[in-house]
């Protein structure tokens, strides 16, 4: 995997950026792998970099039915933050949190992530009453999330219209660690780097079926580019 600097920036840039490799190979299926994940967002390739990486299973192919980056995770809200009403889900989107402020530095590639806050704004007395239930949840937790007056909200954010007479703000639910990512980046960054560890990222390929045994264990995937078998 071509490893990207500050440096090899610059030199690439006073050279035309003639010298880029692929950022993935263009690999071709292999008849059968010990693993196959079907779709190649967010949470195909995570999970395919994380087999790799902290468990040695590298024979792992990722199939997706388009390209790398072009499906849901390119097209949702940037939003990172710690956000649920159960102490699991609270305890797993805080986790996550936590890996996206290391992300682009572990996989080598600019996620964009930045922390710059997450304030959701309550307009009715039941946006309040549901924020305020996150807040609390996130609190009894231990995950840092504060309930802000309409004057507070507006010291951070001064641009705030806080006394519009259609959409008035009662008060916001702020998370000082959240912020927003560019997903796409974060699906090539994970591609590129389970594929250095030689996981197979292959685009254009529609799983359109999933062979079983007699007692439902998975024995092959049917696709577009022919059968793929795998246990």
């Amino acid at each position: 995997m071509q490893r990207f600097s500050g440096l090899s920036l610059l030199r690439r840039g006073l050279t035309g950026h003639r010298d880029w490799q692929p950022q993935w190979r263009q690999a071709q299926p292999k008849a059968a792998y010990d693993a196959i994940i079907v779709g190649g967002g967010g949470h195909g390739l995570g999970a395919a970099y994380y087999l790799a990486k902290e468990h040695g299973l590298r024979n792992v192919a990722v199939l997706e039915k388009g390209w790398i980056g072009g499906g849901n995770t390119g097209r949702n809200t940037t939003i990172i933050r710690s956000n649920d009403l159960r102490d699991e889900s609270a305890a797993l989107y805080d986790h996550a949190l936590k890996m996206w402020e290391g992300l682009s530095q572990d996989l080598n590639y600019n996620g964009m992530f930045s922390p710059r806050g997450v304030m959701m704004l309550a307009h009715t007395v039941h946006d309040v009453q549901v924020f305020k239930r996150h807040v609390h949840a996130n609190r009894a937790n231990g995950v840092d999330n504060e309930w802000l007056s309409p004057e507070q909200a507006r010291a951070i954010c001064p641009l705030l219209r806080t006394d519009d007479i259609r959409y008035p703000v009662a008060g916001a639910a702020f998370q000082r660690r959240g912020g927003t990512a560019r997903h796409d980046a974060v699906a090539w960054g994970y591609a590129r780097a389970a594929d250095a560890l030689g996981v197979d990222i292959i685009e254009n390929c529609e799983v359109t079926g999933i062979r079983c045994d007699a007692h439902g264990a998975v024995q092959a995937v049917e696709t577009t580019r022919g059968l793929i078998q795998a246990p």
